[in-house]
């Protein structure tokens, strides 16, 4: 499924990618946050083998994959793969993806190793959070490699995870929900893994391009201190102590780098210490297995638009 709002030159390329990778039984499903841009449209025209499940507002990406699961789930769909728009995929990247799955019934989240978008070189998610996988990746080792999460540009679970753990947090909406949903896979007693032998490349950030960058970074250290704060891992108390030294490590290098986002830090950290018994809660359920709610209390009730291509709506008909 590919999460989608107004990146409609990303669309096609990533359809033949997908189809050039020519694994049988596959659904490729187009999860739009309310698109203007002409995206709809052209995949329901040029590309009548993609189900558009359109939101009814944009819930960013959460909220919009928790409800689009729900869809493929009753579609018949074991596995899903929570996929950006500005990803490609290399040759035979689904292939070792469903080999490593079918490989040991303990994995539940998967990821492929991931390219730059121009070169072959590894990109800044391995290059910072993988640098040990970089040599299995060079050499196209098949062998799953545990890690802490999968980047969300491009992640394969499994519908039983889901069930067990829950759906994503809507409270993170963007930034941090596929770590925190990783660390339940993890916490559940099942393995989070990366395929070095699957590649797909990722041009980042063609999501969120036009959102503005003080929104973006005060939503990144918002999420970043709730992660720590609801670790089921850890006693509470030691999550609110590591907060508050991250805080602290967080504004001192705002003062020395980058004085003007001294208030933004100050606001994100302010603004997540005013709900904490919020996040006492959700740790407590973390640790006793209570998953999240798929929407957040404004969204309850929300439904998505299926839609097909005319096409095929006709060979349905007949």
């Amino acid at each position: 499924m590919i999460l989608n709002r107004n990146g409609k030159q990303w669309l096609s390329p990533l359809y033949e990618s997908i189809r050039r990778n020519g694994y049988p039984n596959i659904r490729i499903y187009l999860v739009d946050n309310l698109s203007d841009d002409g995206s709809i449209e052209s995949t329901l025209n040029d590309h009548p083998d993609v189900t558009v499940i359109r939101m009814p507002q944009n819930l960013a990406f959460a909220m919009a994959y928790n409800l689009a699961m729900t869809h493929a789930f009753a579609d018949g769909c074991e596995w899903v793969i929570w996929a950006n728009n500005d990803v490609l995929l290399e040759s035979g990247c689904l292939e070792e993806l469903a080999q490593a799955a079918q490989s040991d019934p303990a994995i539940g989240v998967l990821g492929p190793a991931f390219l730059s978008w121009d070169s072959d070189d590894p990109n800044y998610y391995m290059k910072g959070k993988c640098p040990d996988l970089i040599p299995a990746m060079q050499a196209r080792s098949s062998l799953p490699v545990d890690a802490d999460w999968v980047e969300g540009s491009f992640l394969m679970v499994s519908r039983k995870i889901v069930e067990t753990v829950g759906p994503l947090d809507p409270c993170f909406l963007i930034f941090w929900e596929e770590a925190e949903f990783c660390r339940r896979v993890r916490y559940s007693g099942k393995r989070v893994v990366l395929v070095p032998s699957a590649r797909v490349r990722h041009y980042g950030g063609a999501f969120s391009e036009g959102r503005h960058d003080a929104w973006r970074e005060w939503l990144h250290s918002r999420n970043y201190y709730i992660y720590q704060l609801i670790d089921p891992g850890r006693n509470f108390g030691r999550n609110f102590l590591t907060s508050i030294h991250l805080f602290a490590v967080n504004i001192k290098a705002r003062i020395r780098h980058s004085p003007r986002n001294f208030f933004l830090e100050l606001r994100a950290f302010i603004s997540v210490m005013m709900r904490i018994g919020i996040w006492q809660r959700k740790w407590r359920n973390a640790r006793l297995h209570i998953p999240p709610q798929a929407l957040d209390k404004r969204h309850q009730g929300i439904q998505p638009e299926i839609l097909f291509s005319a096409s095929r709506e006709a060979t349905v008909a007949n």
